[in-house]
């Protein structure tokens, strides 16, 4: 073996390739250790692919705890957020995590969910919203994982997560992006409100996995259509898990609207959300559109207050 030859196994060749984005098929002809090369520099680009300016994020620094068991996965992530000026703290696994949260205040926890295995995820969740709850630490929960379980993912909202990604290709960035939004949100975890104009109510949802936000939310509706702003816009496009049992809260909104003469429409609705609208029979009543350009220029011409 050459002095500066290094060996990987098959499992940290594979983990690789599925990090880089680089898709292997039958006929691809290149050899193991060519993969290898591009998928490094291909990874090296994605860790200088920086083009946010540090008043993108919040003025203040941003503490961030990765728990994780893989180095891979954690040299990547906590490269790209020191980058940008955070501090990142690790640990791998959930008894690491919590002896980190005993000595420091965090911002956010980004955790693997299998640690090795997904039960230890959810064992750190319910830890973490035990803090929150009985601390009053304010810290948000990013869950990372290549599972493709949805029943895995629902039950990790269901235990109080803030964001789901996947470990697909470019889900640092997608990490990245969450921590932005979330750090200079002004508004409440649930959505965050914009006027369109004097008639239109934009809302981009965030939380809708228990009764509490769907309230919250349905409140927000009610005061925006009572004061004149009776055309409702959801932007749906942060909401990735979505459960038939707060399906009311679209009938609720319809209601609301449509007693002012107002539009209530959607942007960006998840696979679970459309099922939800169908499961309350909105599907036809409740247009959906793929930017609030579209939608802003529907209610527009629609609208009989235009």
């Amino acid at each position: 073996m050459e002095e500066n030859e290094i060996t990987i196994t098959k499992e940290q060749f594979d983990n690789l390739l599925k990090l880089s984005g680089i898709e292997v098929t039958a006929d691809t002809g290149e050899g193991a250790q060519s993969l290898v090369s591009r998928a490094l520099i291909m990874l090296e680009q994605k860790l200088n692919f920086f083009s946010f300016p540090m008043s993108f994020f919040a003025a203040e620094v941003i503490n961030v705890l990765i728990v994780d068991d893989t180095e891979l996965s954690i040299y990547q992530l906590s490269t790209m957020l020191e980058k940008i000026g955070m501090n990142v703290y690790v640990a791998r696994s959930k008894e690491e995590a919590i002896a980190e949260f005993k000595k420091k205040n965090f911002d956010f926890l980004v955790l693997d969910l299998y640690l090795p295995d997904y039960s230890d995820g959810f064992d750190l969740i319910r830890e973490a919203n035990r803090i929150r709850n009985d601390e009053g630490r304010d810290f948000k929960v990013i869950a990372v994982s290549g599972t493709d379980n949805p029943q895995i993912v629902q039950d990790a909202y269901k235990l109080g997560i803030d964001e789901f990604i996947s470990k697909a290709p470019k889900w640092h960035e997608k990490i990245l992006m969450f921590i932005s939004n979330a750090a200079n949100k002004i508004t409440s975890d649930e959505f965050s409100r914009f006027y369109v104009n004097d008639n239109i109510c934009a809302l981009s949802l965030y939380k809708v996995n228990n009764e509490k936000y769907v309230d919250n939310i349905i409140k927000e509706v009610n005061a925006n259509v009572l004061t004149g702003k009776a055309n409702i816009i959801f932007n749906m496009e942060h909401i990735k898990i979505f459960s038939d049992a707060y399906a009311n809260l679209f009938s609720e909104v319809y209601k609301v609207a449509s007693s002012k003469e107002g539009l209530f429409v959607l942007v960006k609705p998840c696979e679970d959300v459309v099922k939800a609208l169908e499961y309350v029979f909105l599907t036809e009543a409740i247009p959906v559109f793929e930017t609030i350009e579209e939608a802003v220029e529907y209610i527009e011409m629609n609208n009989i207050n235009f």
